[in-house]
């Protein structure tokens, strides 16, 4: 923070000297950007600095989005170029982008054009005002989340998420803690866009999710003026709507929307939104690791999609599951609405996978009804046990 104060004061010095000097036409590239595409990335060297000229762009670090760039003219870049540094952060395209891209040096370009000296110092100002926020809010992991009580086994901190939901039914919020309740996130709930903001103005939240049929267009405001409150302005926000209404949906993402929870909701895609909304591994919700057992929770309604990003994480997840020295893994069947060839086919996916690795793990199943004993023929299940509750089967592999 020292350093960007001294840049500030020499570049205040610089306006004082140059801004009666006469101005110069601006040499620059005009450059086009996909979303996903990188502008900047962390570790080159500053060559250069830009100027948005269309479009939005997130701020990266080790993968990990820091801010958003969303104003028309603002400025990138130029620190580093100024301080001879390394890039400290990467910019890529979050829509389509435009960028004016100026390769001279940003001190002899100050010199040709004094005037946007003042718009530098403006651009370093606003970035000291992000930095004594984070500061005040003690915020040195993901700002997203804040720590709550031990409630890890091991007595270590855990970072739990935090949800704010808005509509004005309140069945809607009932249903999205519903879906959550698993998770041991927290959610608090608003009926109208006045709550809310009187809520976001002590409060900081994890994500936020708002009806986009709240009265009045009110979504789209509520969205404007919480990315312009200190606590909230780099807090992801999640539209909900009715999924069949493709006039709100082009309505909510021309209006910045980029995450969606479609109403009826249903559990499993509403949480992937909130796993990647919040930066977290959306397999998070089908494994953990509990009394030194990886549980495999089978969702209780499965399909196409859903099976494929399951069976995606298997190999990462038995892999550092060795890596921690899990050797027992139980899977849950027990909340299969119907045993279809779908659950059939991802169970024994996962057991072929585990065989795969040469590693001889202790398998449990938890499953009741007279069927159960059927998930012991699964190749590599055969000398499972089949146990009525997690409890049942914890104490089972532990004797």
């Amino acid at each position: 923070m020292l350093l960007e104060i001294e840049v500030v004061n020499s570049l205040l010095q610089l306006v004082k000297n140059l801004l009666q000097q006469p101005f110069e036409s601006m040499i620059y590239q005009t450059k086009s950007f996909s979303p996903g595409e990188y502008i900047i990335r962390e570790g080159e060297l500053g060559n250069g600095f830009y100027i948005l000229d269309e479009g939005e762009l997130e701020v990266t670090r080790n993968e990990k989005v820091l801010n958003e760039i969303n104003l028309q003219g603002a400025m990138f870049g130029e620190l580093s170029d100024l301080l001879n540094h390394k890039r400290d952060a990467s910019i890529r395209a979050k829509t389509s982008a435009v960028v004016k891209f100026f390769d001279m040096g940003l001190q002899e370009f100050v010199v040709k054009n004094p005037k946007f000296a003042v718009k530098i110092i403006r651009n370093l100002g606003r970035r000291l005002c992000w930095m004594n926020e984070m500061a005040i809010r003690g915020n040195t992991r993901n700002d997203y989340l804040r720590s709550v009580e031990p409630i890890a086994e091991d007595g270590n901190l855990e970072l739990v998420p935090r949800l704010l939901v808005v509509d004005d039914k309140k069945m809607i919020f009932d249903q999205l803690k519903d879906c959550i309740a698993d998770t041991g996130w927290e959610a608090l709930g608003a009926l109208d866009a006045e709550e809310a903001l009187d809520i976001c103005e002590s409060e900081s939240f994890s994500a936020i999710v708002i009806s986009c049929s709240l009265p009045d267009d009110s979504a789209i405001d509520l969205r404007r003026k919480l990315k312009t409150n200190p606590l909230s302005s780099r807090t992801p926000v999640v539209g909900m709507l009715v999924k069949i209404d493709d006039s709100a949906l082009k309505t909510a993402a021309d209006a910045g929307f980029s995450h969606f929870i479609y109403k009826p909701i249903v559990k499993n895609a509403a949480l992937t939104t909130l796993y990647q909304v919040l930066e977290l591994d959306p397999s998070d919700q089908y494994f953990q690791v509990v009394k030194g057992s990886l549980l495999f929770s089978v969702p209780a309604e499965l399909t196409t999609s859903l099976v494929d990003e399951i069976k995606s994480s298997f190999r990462a997840r038995i892999r550092d599951t060795i890596n921690d020295g899990v050797n027992k893994v139980i899977i849950d069947v027990s909340k299969l609405e119907e045993v279809g060839e779908d659950s059939v086919e991802l169970v024994g996916d996962f057991a072929e996978e585990i065989e795969g690795m040469g590693n001889p793990f202790d398998i449990a199943f938890i499953s009741q009804g007279e069927d159960s004993d059927m998930w012991k023929n699964l190749d590599g299940c055969e000398e499972a046990e089949v146990f009525d509750t997690l409890k049942d089967a914890v104490s089972g592999q532990s004797e």
